[in-house]
């Protein structure tokens, strides 16, 4: 008996092993572009295609639009990997590449408006609401002004808005979560920037568009336990609190990036020599000990995600959220990864003297991208470190508007 050809994207999905050394095959290439993808300001087109093609943006798609459905974990190590060589690429599967969580999590309709079409999808969202407005009337929602920071956007055919909601009456409504063709909304070319520059993290102008209520969704509701999509979708990533994943994927390519600028230095350093005497720098005390530094740093880095990636992972599995201790443990923990990153990667570009003012010198481009994506607030430390200070000695905690919540039991570690 002859079998039936499997439609495309029904194929059995690569393991996690298999997709990260897909990741390791394409990574010569990217280094390759990583300057031209930079001047360029968003990823190439055979980039994006090679993302595709290698399955990287099906991860965390669901399995019934012919994604890999997989748990948390395979998309930060992929994102890792290619992070060593281009952190803006890694940026659009560690980042953009997880709003196919966000979109699973909606209702089915919204679900099957974005995959109906095509299985390869990139979904953008304006993270910042600036001149923004979302406003709820009798036919709809209508949407109209400007949000920031649109990674991807040039290559997806949908995008997000977040934000406030106002009501014709002024009474209080839930912030929104909203949905858009991409022919909907105009990308207005603003990233002008020091790092980070291929991801192309654009701004989104709405001009004033009526939106059906079914591309709008409560925005609470979509990062809470449970939401609409878990209706049709088993993976535990639509089920369980959200919030915490979405926080943790950015670490993935801070700590990439710095274990890539280590590497670039070592291959630069290994064969200069003095200026002035010819004599190998790689041979000079304080050069090793700067790289031994630096080299523990990265080590501890990467050892404090593994450890978060885990925790996720396993919670996650379990169906069962964070206490308040492990949240604000997490979020100290990826503020130190940064912190830890952002300190190793500065000194090893430090150390190369003039030749690391380049904008070519792959370590300095690594710099930049670290101080950049260090700029989240979620890579804060001086923010995140107060807040676990006020938890471990049971102080209440302080609210974004400057309030307090109840006062916490003091944590034992």
């Amino acid at each position: 008996m002859v079998k039936k050809a499997r439609p495309p994207g029904r194929r059995s999905p690569p393991t996690p092993e298999q997709l990260v050394g897909r990741a390791r095959e394409l990574a010569p290439v990217l280094r390759e572009r990583a300057q031209a993808t930079e001047a360029l300001r968003r990823l190439p087109d055979e980039t994006m295609r090679a993302l595709y093609d290698a399955g990287f943006l099906r991860i965390l798609q669901p399995k019934r639009y012919g994604g890999y459905g997989m748990g948390w974990g395979p998309n930060t190590r992929v994102a890792r990997e290619l992070a060593k060589v281009c952190p803006s690429t890694a940026w659009i599967i560690a980042v953009v590449g997880m709003h196919s969580t966000v979109v699973a999590r909606l209702p089915k309709r919204c679900q099957d408006a974005v995959w109906g079409t095509s299985e390869d999808m990139l979904i953008s969202t304006g993270s910042a609401q600036t001149t923004g407005t979302i406003r709820k009337t009798a036919e709809g929602y209508r949407v109209a002004g400007t949000w920031r920071f649109a990674s991807g956007v040039d290559h997806a055919p949908w995008v997000m808005v977040a934000g406030r909601v106002e009501t014709e009456d002024g009474s209080a409504h839930p912030n929104a979560r909203v949905l858009f063709p991409k022919g909907e909304i105009e990308v207005v070319d603003t990233w002008y920037v020091e790092g980070m520059c291929g991801t192309g993290s654009k701004d989104i102008n709405v001009p004033d568009v009526l939106v059906p209520e079914w591309r709008v969704e409560n925005a609470m509701r979509n990062f809470g336990a449970n939401p609409p999509g878990a209706a049709v979708n088993d993976d535990y990533l639509c089920q369980v609190p959200f919030q915490p994943y979405f926080s943790n994927a950015l670490f993935s390519v801070i700590v990439g990036s710095a274990e890539g600028a280590y590497m670039d230095y070592l291959e630069i350093t290994g064969v200069r020599k003095g200026a002035i005497f010819g004599n190998p720098i790689r041979e000079l005390a304080h050069v090793q000990q700067r790289l031994a530094e630096s080299s523990a740093e990265i080590k501890s880095a990467g050892l404090l995600y593994d450890w978060a990636v885990r925790l996720l992972h396993e919670r996650g599995i379990a169906r069962s959220g964070l206490s308040a201790s492990d949240s604000v443990e997490l979020a100290r923990d990826r503020a130190f990864i940064a912190k830890l990153c952002v300190s190793a990667v500065t000194r090893l570009v430090r150390q190369m003297g003039a030749m690391g003012l380049g904008d070519d010198n792959p370590v300095q481009r690594h710099y930049r991208d670290q101080l950049v994506m260090a700029s989240q607030i979620g890579a804060n430390w001086d923010h995140h470190g107060t807040a676990f200070g006020r938890h471990a000695f049971g102080l209440a905690a302080v609210t974004p508007g400057g309030g307090v919540t109840a006062a916490a039991p003091a944590a034992k570690n």
